[in-house]
């Protein structure tokens, strides 16, 4: 399978995308509902994801895995099963003019029919995704719940 690959710039800080994306509180504040996320000395971890009455159908989803790679400004991989297999989602945060450019790849899925569905829906969520913590940070503006706060 392919993998899915966004970028996004985002006029704030390398520092600031970092901690939103690498603490518990920042996920919360702009993407999920209930995450927790533990990083260790060696700089690996767990992240726990959950949205709670997430889209249409309104229900609760939870997701997470390991924490790969934590690299204070510079990367958060971490890894999570949306589909049949585990994936690796890697985030890299590189200082560009007045900002940060993010890229974000994810890669894992095979060619099984539930693997291709969830590579199709991520690909088209974490591109929202971005788009939300680029308006989350640069504006202060969150998107839940059909909810603009």
């Amino acid at each position: 399978m392919p993998e899915i690959n966004h970028k996004t710039y985002i006029k704030v800080t390398v520092e600031d995308v970092y901690h939103t994306i690498s603490t518990a509180q920042g996920w919360n504040a702009w993407f999920t509902d209930e995450t927790s996320l533990e990083i260790y000395p060696d700089r690996t971890g767990e992240i726990r994801m959950r949205w709670i009455n997430f889209g249409s159908e309104k229900v609760t989803i939870e997701d997470g895995g390991s924490i790969l790679e934590a690299i204070p400004n510079q990367k958060f991989v971490f890894q999570w099963s949306p589909g049949e297999q585990i994936s690796t989602v890697t985030i890299e945060l590189k200082p560009f003019k007045d900002g940060t450019l993010v890229v974000l790849n994810e890669s894992g899925y095979t060619h099984s029919e539930r693997d291709i569905r969830a590579c199709i829906g991520c690909s088209v969520g974490w591109g929202e995704a971005l788009a939300l913590l680029k308006v989350y940070l640069e504006h202060g503006i969150v998107y839940k719940q059909d909810l603009i706060l």
